[in-house]
């Protein structure tokens, strides 16, 4: 379709005509160009999004409207749509002066669709596709008629980085773009459904094309071959360890990890774990809501997702977050969480129509199971399209839920998507309930932040931090079922017939007075208590002030007792005093619980903080055995660092441990086994003024 020129755009052709007159042939003279549609010109409205304010991109440079660059002290009262409209209508001329000149250079003739495919590409890249060393535009100077779709949309949906890192908003806006190139559907939001990509990382390598595109449902051949110089490939392996042949059915996006070794005989080179996009920073955002406060426990999963423009509130200023949502609505925030794609509203019909389609599609739902897009829908519905949506499909186990019984449910509750409700020592799913705005925030943004975890027993590591730490063979694993803890106000409750469990806490002199009758009233059945410890810096030995007056109050009061020494030992020999030390103190008498090794990280100036492995390890070993000799039950007390950097605990296997985490999943992340969970320092419990510290014993002694 021939349309016509504006005056500026006619003087940016002309300079193209001039610079490029030498190489233009009779064929490029006779090559129509173009200006964008209107119906492109709203596709790359949607695509990038109105910001009335100036924002800083991930590249540094500052953008305001539909992405028009800005300088950050400009428009400091904002902009407003019309005036953003006109923006973008004067950078798309240089846009298209840009596609025009390198079609009329090349004699290159293209559709009115294709065209505007490349200017929603140069609109958001630039002209850096326009090098004839890149795919696309070699393509189409040797004739794009001559290529596969495959081969169309690898080289259009390449360009889907930030540095190295795929973003999935561009994978979508590309594959939009590939289609559009191809088949002139400017609406087509179905590209997700169609190709999925596989990023390789060759770790060190070199390869032409990082991320390369497979049509979903076929295998995907022959894989990439990198090239390092002086060691062999191995192969394409996933995060999990598992190896990538080519064989297999191409079902989504993946990340794999090229393994490699030394031509001179040495090792493979590891496997490198996925990092983990950051969450924006949501500090500036304005709550417009009148009925969400900043102490609501949904309201950081409200302002993330408006924020985030995917669910707003109403326009009397309310966002009403116990309101029921509707089935369609429901499913079109499930649906793009946990898939990347959006269908986008059917035009003719019910708006949600597209997004019922994709879950029947997708084998969410069963044909005709819901008729009614208008009304409310359940959460154990809610819990199924969600967790076959993620992939993550049926799971078998012990749940954790008192009212149901389902693996859809389990599987997102292990996945940390749903969480339920905790009335009293139980967890609730209530199912047949619909679903809140509230609740369905916190659920999608888990979908959003989800990543497949680490199993060390497939991988070989255990993911601690940023630090891939090597699995101990021979070291018991923990057995517990995480999805089991229950916590009520100060207490965890472990919901395992096979176990019977005891509620302890562990004190020092800073809990100061406490009423021990009052504390075995409250069912606290035994107490470790300090006896003493070392100074960081000094070296010097120390009492607990508090030792003697706890240790015969909890024994009068009842509790079972054990007792601690907080060390800062550098040897063998240093360990070896401090059990001496503690053994002193008891002078003989009877504990039920053990006498612990409590080494823990002062500080980077501590005297202590160089110990290397091997030494603490001889340390740990020293003191127990020491207590041993004298009759007692030693343990060893740790965290997470210490015991999976700071111990070998493929040498301590003789020994009892008691693991020390507080999160607010109140779940403990240890890999290997331990007896007593310290899963909180701000415990309460009658008797005592302030925090303690709470203990879980699995195996009560």
């Amino acid at each position: 379709m021939k349309t016509k020129i504006s005056l500026k755009k006619l003087l940016v052709l002309t300079l193209c005509l001039v610079m490029t007159a030498s190489l233009l042939s009779g064929a490029a003279l006779a090559v129509e160009t173009f200006t964008t549609s209107e119906a492109c010109v709203e596709m790359i409205k949607e695509l990038e999004g109105f910001r009335a304010e100036p924002y800083s991109g991930s590249n540094g440079k500052w953008y305001v409207g539909y992405a028009v660059e800005c300088n950050p002290q400009d428009y400091p009262a904002g902009v407003t749509e019309a005036e953003a409209d006109l923006m973008m209508r004067r950078h798309l001329v240089d846009d298209e002066a840009l596609v025009n000149g390198f079609l009329l250079q090349y004699g290159i003739s293209v559709t009115q669709y294709q065209f505007d495919a490349l200017i929603s590409m140069t609109y958001s890249l630039g002209a850096q596709w326009i090098d004839p060393n890149y795919r696309l535009c070699s393509y189409l100077i040797n004739g794009i008629s001559r290529y596969s779709e495959a081969e169309v949309v690898n080289a259009i949906a390449t360009w889907c980085h930030s540095g190295t890192e795929v973003l999935e908003n561009l994978t979508v806006r590309r594959l939009r773009e590939a289609f559009l190139f191809l088949y002139g559907d400017y609406n087509f939001r179905d590209g997700t459904s169609r190709y999925c990509y596989i990023h390789f990382e060759p770790n060190g390598g070199s390869m032409e094309n990082r991320t390369v595109y497979y049509p979903m449902g076929a295998s995907y051949g022959q894989l990439p071959v990198p090239t390092l110089a002086g060691q062999t490939f191995q192969g394409w392996y996933t995060a999990g360890g598992v190896q990538l042949t080519g064989e297999e059915t191409a079902m989504g996006a993946l990340a794999v990890y090229a393994r490699w070794s030394s031509d001179s005989g040495g090792s493979s080179s590891p496997i490198v774990p996925p990092t983990v996009t950051a969450k924006p920073d949501y500090a500036t955002w304005v709550n417009p809501y009148r009925d969400v406060a900043e102490n609501d426990w949904h309201y950081s999963y409200v302002r993330e997702l408006s924020a985030e423009k995917i669910l707003s509130g109403y326009p009397d200023g309310t966002f009403q977050p116990d309101g029921i949502l509707r089935a369609g609505e429901a499913l079109k925030l499930l649906l793009v969480a946990a898939t990347g794609s959006d269908p986008g509203n059917t035009i003719n019909g019910h708006w949600a129509g597209n997004y019922l389609a994709l879950a029947e599609r997708l084998g969410c739902l069963l044909p005709g199971e819901i008729t009614d897009l208008d009304a409310a829908i359940n959460r154990l519905t809610i819990a199924r399209v969600a967790a076959i949506a993620m992939g993550l499909g049926y799971k078998t186990g012990v749940t954790p839920f008192t009212d149901v019984d389902d693996g859809y449910a389990l599987a997102l509750y292990e996945a940390g998507v749903i969480t339920g409700e905790i009335e009293g020592s139980r967890r609730y799913y209530k199912p047949v309930e619909g679903i809140t705005r509230a609740e369905m925030c916190a659920i999608v943004s888990r979908l959003r932040a989800y990543q497949a975890p680490n199993d060390p027993n497939l991988t070989g590591y255990i993911v601690y931090g940023n630090k891939m730490v090597p699995v101990l063979p021979g070291v018991p694993l923990a057995p517990y079922n995480r999805d089991l803890f229950v916590r009520d106000g100060s207490r965890m409750y472990y919901n395992d017939p096979v176990y019977t469990t005891a509620l302890g806490i562990d004190v020092s002199r800073h809990n100061g007075d406490i009423d021990w009758r009052q504390v075995a009233g409250a069912g606290i059945e035994f107490a470790f208590i300090r006896v003493g410890g070392r100074f960081a810096e000094s070296g010097e030995l120390y009492d607990d002030a508090k030792f003697e007056e706890y240790f015969t109050g909890a024994r009068a009061a009842g509790l079972k007792t054990g007792v601690y020494f907080y060390s800062q030992a550098i040897s063998p020999a240093e360990a070896v005093d401090e059990a001496l030390y503690t053994l002193g103190k008891l002078n003989g008498r009877a504990l039920e619980y053990p006498i612990v090794f409590d080494w823990e990280i002062y500080s980077k100036t501590a005297r202590s903080y160089g110990v290397d492995k091997a030494t603490l390890t001889d340390c740990a070993i020293a003191f127990c055995e020491t207590v041993a000799q004298a009759g007692y039950t030693p343990m060893i007390y740790m965290g997470l660092e210490v015991g999976y950097t700071r111990l070998d605990l493929s040498r301590l296997t003789n020994y009892d441990f008691w693991f020390a985490q507080y999160n607010s999943r109140n779940q403990p992340d240890m890999y290997y086994n331990y007896r007593i969970w310290q899963y909180t320092d701000s415990g309460s419990i009658p008797g005592i003024s302030g925090k303690v510290d709470m203990n879980l014993a699995f195996l009560p002694y």
